[in-house]
Protein backbone atom coordinates (compact mmCIF):
# COMPACT_ATOMS: atom_id res chain seq x y z
CA UNK A 1 0.00 0.00 0.00
CA UNK A 2 2.79 2.28 0.72
CA UNK A 3 4.24 1.68 -2.77
CA UNK A 4 0.70 2.44 -4.27
CA UNK A 5 0.50 5.85 -1.98
CA UNK A 6 4.28 6.97 -3.14
CA UNK A 7 3.54 6.13 -6.73
CA UNK A 8 0.75 8.58 -6.76
CA UNK A 9 3.75 11.26 -6.02
CA UNK A 10 4.71 11.18 -9.63
CA UNK A 11 1.47 12.63 -10.71
CA UNK A 12 0.29 15.84 -10.94
CA UNK A 13 -2.70 15.68 -8.03
CA UNK A 14 -3.99 18.59 -5.89
CA UNK A 15 -5.41 15.59 -2.93
CA UNK A 16 -4.84 11.92 -2.29
CA UNK A 17 -8.08 10.70 -0.68
CA UNK A 18 -7.30 7.64 1.56
CA UNK A 19 -10.20 5.70 3.73
CA UNK A 20 -8.09 4.68 6.38
CA UNK A 21 -8.33 3.88 9.67
CA UNK A 22 -5.49 4.49 11.45
CA UNK A 23 -4.55 8.18 10.84
CA UNK A 24 -1.17 8.88 12.03
CA UNK A 25 -0.96 6.01 14.03
CA UNK A 26 0.58 3.58 11.17
CA UNK A 27 4.29 4.13 11.90
CA UNK A 28 5.00 3.78 8.14
CA UNK A 29 2.30 6.22 6.77
CA UNK A 30 2.36 8.48 8.92
CA UNK A 31 4.84 10.56 7.41
CA UNK A 32 2.87 10.63 4.05
CA UNK A 33 0.14 12.50 5.22
CA UNK A 34 -0.83 16.30 5.44
CA UNK A 35 -4.40 16.06 6.98
CA UNK A 36 -6.48 12.99 8.92
CA UNK A 37 -10.54 12.97 9.14
CA UNK A 38 -12.24 11.18 11.72
CA UNK A 39 -15.60 10.79 11.00
CA UNK A 40 -17.58 10.35 14.59
CA UNK A 41 -20.28 8.04 13.70
CA UNK A 42 -21.92 6.16 17.34
CA UNK A 43 -21.44 2.18 17.17
CA UNK A 44 -25.43 1.72 16.78
CA UNK A 45 -25.61 4.26 13.66
CA UNK A 46 -22.67 2.38 12.25
CA UNK A 47 -24.01 -0.63 12.37
CA UNK A 48 -26.94 -0.03 11.77
CA UNK A 49 -25.83 2.04 8.21
CA UNK A 50 -23.24 -1.48 7.57
CA UNK A 51 -26.28 -3.75 7.90
CA UNK A 52 -28.54 -1.80 5.77
CA UNK A 53 -25.35 -1.59 3.14
CA UNK A 54 -24.31 -5.14 2.82
CA UNK A 55 -27.16 -6.88 3.44
CA UNK A 56 -29.85 -5.59 1.25
CA UNK A 57 -30.45 -9.21 -0.69
CA UNK A 58 -29.02 -11.24 1.94
CA UNK A 59 -30.74 -14.31 4.17
CA UNK A 60 -31.24 -12.99 8.02
CA UNK A 61 -28.95 -15.99 8.74
CA UNK A 62 -26.43 -13.57 7.13
CA UNK A 63 -27.16 -10.99 9.09
CA UNK A 64 -27.07 -12.67 12.39
CA UNK A 65 -23.61 -14.53 11.68
CA UNK A 66 -22.22 -10.46 11.26
CA UNK A 67 -23.80 -9.67 14.55
CA UNK A 68 -22.39 -12.07 15.73
CA UNK A 69 -18.55 -11.35 15.01
CA UNK A 70 -19.14 -7.86 15.46
CA UNK A 71 -19.98 -8.65 19.11
CA UNK A 72 -17.35 -10.82 19.60
CA UNK A 73 -14.49 -8.87 18.13
CA UNK A 74 -15.52 -6.09 15.83
CA UNK A 75 -17.05 -3.74 17.72
CA UNK A 76 -13.56 -3.99 20.08
CA UNK A 77 -11.95 -2.31 16.98
CA UNK A 78 -14.27 0.38 16.92
CA UNK A 79 -13.84 1.39 20.50
CA UNK A 80 -10.35 1.02 20.04
CA UNK A 81 -10.51 3.19 17.44
CA UNK A 82 -12.75 5.98 19.28
CA UNK A 83 -10.00 5.61 21.88
CA UNK A 84 -6.58 5.81 19.44
CA UNK A 85 -7.29 7.68 16.48
CA UNK A 86 -10.19 10.20 17.12
CA UNK A 87 -7.92 11.93 19.58
CA UNK A 88 -4.94 11.79 17.36
CA UNK A 89 -7.43 13.55 14.08
CA UNK A 90 -6.86 16.84 12.94
CA UNK A 91 -10.50 17.20 11.95
CA UNK A 92 -13.66 15.44 13.72
CA UNK A 93 -17.03 15.32 11.39
CA UNK A 94 -20.62 14.52 12.91
CA UNK A 95 -20.70 10.95 11.43
CA UNK A 96 -24.90 11.88 12.31
CA UNK A 97 -24.64 14.57 9.32
CA UNK A 98 -26.48 13.30 6.47
CA UNK A 99 -23.50 12.58 3.26
CA UNK A 100 -24.12 15.76 1.12
CA UNK A 101 -23.84 17.54 4.83
CA UNK A 102 -20.76 15.03 6.14
CA UNK A 103 -19.11 16.28 2.02
CA UNK A 104 -19.96 19.68 2.87
CA UNK A 105 -18.25 20.47 6.02
CA UNK A 106 -14.86 18.29 5.22
CA UNK A 107 -14.90 20.48 1.89
CA UNK A 108 -15.06 23.40 3.83
CA UNK A 109 -12.57 21.85 7.06
CA UNK A 110 -9.96 20.41 4.14
CA UNK A 111 -9.59 24.69 2.86
CA UNK A 112 -9.21 26.17 5.98
CA UNK A 113 -6.58 23.61 6.71
CA UNK A 114 -5.10 24.11 4.21
CA UNK A 115 -4.75 28.01 4.26
CA UNK A 116 -3.49 27.86 7.92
Amino acid sequence: MIQDIESLFTEPLNYILLDYPFAYKHIKTSNLIDVTVFIDTPLDVALARRIIRDFKNSPSENILIDLERYLSAGRRGYLEMIKTIKPNSDIIVDGTLEIHEIAYHLYNEILRWRKD
